[in-house]
Parts: C-alpha cells; sequence; structure tokens
C-alpha cells in the first residue's frame, strides 16, 4: 500500500476535466441562445437539450464512469523515453521505455544515463493524452502509473463498485505500461552491424525524449526564467549581482511534428514541438594573434573581421523597426546589441593587452597615439604612462568606435545622424572608463606587491 494517498487527486483532476467541459457546453448554449432569442418554442426546445446535455456530461464525469472509460483507453497509449515518431512522424513500429534511466554514466559527455530524475513521455493516440496525464498525477514523489505497476490500486477503492471493476481498471491501466512486441518499421533508422562473415545485428536508434526534455528544461531556464531575466537586466544597467547568467551559445532548434506536435507525443507537445541541438562542431583552428603593429588601420580591420556578423544584424534588426514607433522593447534590444559589439571590442582589446611579454611593442607601431595608448598599458615609457593617465585618448577610441559603427549601420532606410553618433560614443567612453580604472587598480596593486 502507498504511504500516500492519491485519492483526492484523483477526484480534483476528473472535477476539472467536468469543470472545463461544462464551460465550454455553456458558452456553447449561450451563443445558441442569442441566435433564437425570438423564438419561444425554440427557446424551451433548446434549454431541454442543454439541460439534457448538462446531464448527461455530468454523469459522464461521475469518478467510476470516468476511470472505467479511461481504463479501456489506457491501451491507446504508451510510456516511454525514446519514441519512434521523432525519427519519422509516419513511423508505425515500437517506442521504447529504458526503465533504468538515470543510472549515473559518465558526466563527462551529455547522455540519458547522466539524467537523475527523467521525464517519462507518452505516446499514441492524442485524443487519449488525458489518461497519460491521470495516470502521472503524483504525491511523494510516486504517481500513479508507478502504483498500478506494482499492484497498489488503493487510491482507487473510494471511486470503485465492487473488486470486480477494482481488477477491470487494474488491468486496463497496466495496458499503458507493458512492453508492447517489438519492431521496427521501413520508416526507422537502421543499422545492419556486422558481427561475423554473413551475420548482422539490426540496430535500430531511437531519439531519447527524455534527454530532449531535460536539455530544454535546462536551456529555458537559463533564458526566460525571471531570475535570469532580472540578471541580464542588471547587466544591461551595468549593476553588480553575485549570481553569474548562464548562456548557451550556437544553440539549434529542431522541431517536430509540423502543426500537430502532439502526434510526435506528449513532452513534445508540451514544447511545441522544439527542441534544443547543442552544437557539436570541432574546435577551429585558431591562430597565435600578435600586436597589431603594422597597418594603422590593423586594430579596427581585425575588430571588423570579429564584429561584422553582430552589426549585420544590429543593422537588420533596425531596418526592420524602422517605420515603427520606438518603443522601450526595441530601445532594449538595440542596447543589448550595441553591449555585445563593445563586449568584442573589449575582449579583443584585453588579448592584446595581456600580451606582457610583448609589453612595449606600441613604439614600433604605425598605430594612433590613442589606441598605444589603450592597447599597450605596461609599456615603459614616463611620458607615455603620464598621457595613459591623462585619459584623453578614451573619447578618441569612443569617437573611433562610433564612426565605426555608424558607417556600418548605414543604409537607405536608416540614416545614421549625430545623434546616434553622440549616443554610441558616450556609452562606450563610460564603459571604457570603468573598464580602465579597475585595471589601473590592478596593475597598482601589481606594482605594489613587486
Amino acid at each position: 500500500m502507498s504511504e500516500m494517498n492519491h485519492t483526492g487527486l484523483i477526484a480534483d483532476y476528473i472535477q476539472g476535466r467536468m469543470a472545463a467541459r461544462l464551460e465550454k457546453l455553456d458558452k456553447d448554449a449561450e451563443k445558441s441562445r442569442r441566435e433564437c432569442v425570438a423564438d419561444m418554442a425554440a427557446i424551451a426546445d433548446l434549454e431541454i437539450k442543454i439541460s439534457e446535455a448538462r446531464a448527461s456530461e455530468v454523469a459522464r464525469y461521475a469518478p467510476k464512469i470516468w476511470i472505467s472509460d479511461a481504463a479501456i483507453r489506457a491501451k491507446q497509449i504508451s510510456f516511454v523515453s525514446h519514441p519512434i515518431k521523432f525519427t519519422h512522424t509516419d513511423a508505425k513500429g515500437s517506442s521504447c521505455y529504458v526503465a533504468n534511466l538515470g543510472w549515473g554514466g559518465d558526466d563527462k559527455y551529455l547522455t540519458s544515463t547522466t539524467l537523475f530524475s527523467p521525464s517519462v513521455d507518452v505516446v499514441g493516440n492524442a485524443a487519449a493524452l488525458d489518461v497519460a496525464s491521470f495516470l502521472q498525477l503524483t504525491v511523494g514523489g510516486k504517481n500513479l502509473a508507478h502504483c498500478i505497476s506494482i499492484g497498489d490500486m488503493s487510491s482507487f477503492v473510494p471511486f470503485m463498485q465492487d473488486e470486480v471493476q477494482l481488477e477491470e481498471w487494474k488491468f486496463g491501466f497496466t495496458q499503458a505500461l507493458v512492453d508492447k512486441k517489438l519492431k521496427s518499421h521501413s520508416l526507422a533508422k537502421q543499422l545492419y552491424f556486422p558481427i561475423s562473415d554473413e551475420c548482422y545485428h539490426l540496430i535500430s536508434p531511437l531519439y531519447s525524449s527524455s534527454l530532449a526534455q531535460a536539455l530544454y528544461l535546462r536551456i529555458a531556464e537559463s533564458r526566460y526564467s525571471e531570475p535570469a531575466k532580472e540578471l541580464r537586466k542588471l547587466k544591461r544597467e551595468n549593476k553588480f549581482s553575485p549570481l553569474t547568467t548562464v548562456d548557451y551559445l550556437n544553440v539549434a532548434v529542431q522541431t517536430f511534428g509540423g502543426t500537430k506536435p502532439q502526434n510526435v507525443s506528449q513532452l513534445n507537445s508540451g514544447r511545441n514541438g522544439k527542441s534544443y541541438l547543442l552544437s557539436c562542431q570541432p574546435p577551429a583552428w585558431k591562430t597565435s594573434i600578435a600586436p597589431p603593429s603594422g597597418n594603422k588601420k590593423a586594430f579596427w580591420r581585425e575588430f571588423d573581421r570579429r564584429a561584422w556578423r553582430t552589426a549585420k544584424a544590429l543593422k537588420a534588426f533596425l531596418v526592420n523597426v524602422a517605420e515603427s514607433d520606438g518603443t522601450k522593447s526595441i530601445r532594449d534590444k538595440r542596447a543589448e546589441w550595441v553591449d555585445e559589439l563593445i563586449e568584442i571590442l573589449f575582449q579583443y582589446a584585453a588579448e592584446i593587452q595581456n600580451m606582457t611579454e610583448h609589453s612595449g611593442w606600441s613604439t614600433e607601431s604605425n598605430l594612433s597615439r590613442a589606441e598605444q595608448l589603450w592597447l599597450d598599458p605596461f609599456r615603459q615609457d614616463d611620458q607615455f604612462q603620464i598621457e595613459r593617465q591623462a585619459k584623453e585618448w578614451q573619447r578618441k577610441i569612443a569617437e573611433q568606435f562610433s564612426g565605426w559603427l555608424n558607417h556600418k549601420l548605414a543604409d537607405d532606410k536608416l540614416v545614421m545622424k549625430d545623434s546616434e553618433y553622440f549616443e554610441w560614443r558616450n556609452l562606450l567612453n563610460r564603459k571604457l572608463s570603468r573598464l580602465e580604472d579597475d585595471l589601473s587598480f590592478e596593475f597598482g596593486m601589481e606594482r605594489a606587491s613587486a
């Protein structure tokens, strides 16, 4: 017998479905009344039909009646971890339920065996998914399906007519839990794996819906949860938070089921057919960089190579909303793109500044004085350091960035004026000033310790 009983949840679930059904009947009835408001005989006949329909629905949702119907329909669904219809929506083969998911595999790899609490999916007739939701009612970490699988029907006793009916319910619901006869299908993936000269194993790899669900929930939490939104808001406002933002880069979205994701599986329906794919690209060869001491435009040319995709995306966004009235959401989105460009700029500058083994490289460079003062902070030159502390160079760097960005965004539908120029300049100047204050502090600490 289960230590915690599901009886209350069963009653509430059936009552909730009845309430939803009656609400729809009431709305349809009200619409029908408005259509025959002038015909008294028709109204009287309509009220009789409405009353009969309502009484019929109430009777259908009497607990023992609904449970009996659900037990009959249970054979139309199956609890699974690897549905076959993710491979092809018309595949008629078997899905699989792996009961020992989460057995603690090598956590260096993202697999279903590393899931601590894997979600169980449901496949079958979409019209019977209410039965799946019913069997997933959970108390104390145990759902109804688990209780039924171990023969515990105590939660159903208050609703039964007699022991015979209870056994019928147990048999019916068990049909959703038992393993069906395994079979493949022509639309399923099939691999012939040789084990001898003339003998093969036929392997049919299946998509792990449980793993897809875990990945979807993790990424959705990092993007759309209230704490994540608040953290990004603080980041945009340059405010401190002891917490860390989590970003999943280069994520692709794969959809299953088209306009009817419920035909693939229950979890797929809950995700609106979407599943996330992490990037599996191999590491790209990264050439060691050298200080940009050659051409006088070397620094901004390399920055342009790194930032052009982001600038292009910002331009496309601004062109798309050019005819729209300025709204907070548009301004916030624009700010996000510009912040990303500034992050790319600062990242590239930091790579150069951290080349301490090349300290003083700017003495032989063709870069502007402002760029030298920014990018070669540890140059041993008293006059150079005096100019650097004066910080006039920061305004010039900000002006160069503003000119670059206005040039990148120029378009027939998008005229960049002085107001935009000054906006970019002032924004970068503020961020650069704060960044340099931090760098000066760290440099001072290093010198003191030396």
